[in-house]
């Protein structure tokens, strides 16, 4: 039972690792395409579509 428990508590912490390290990402500007920085020559970025309106 208390295997159980753990397990549950481990994948639990696992989801709240990674919507930590997106928050932080996203508040850093950090985006999830691989443009490399290069945001007008890449068309997955949101700030790219920003500049072309």
């Amino acid at each position: 039972m208390w295997l159980s428990y753990l397990l549950i508590g481990l994948i639990g912490a696992a989801f709240v690792a990674i919507v930590t390290v997106g928050i932080r990402n996203r508040r850093l500007g950090k985006h999830s395409c691989s443009c490399g920085g290069n945001c007008g020559a890449c068309g997955c970025c949101p700030s790219a579509k920003k500049e072309e309106k």
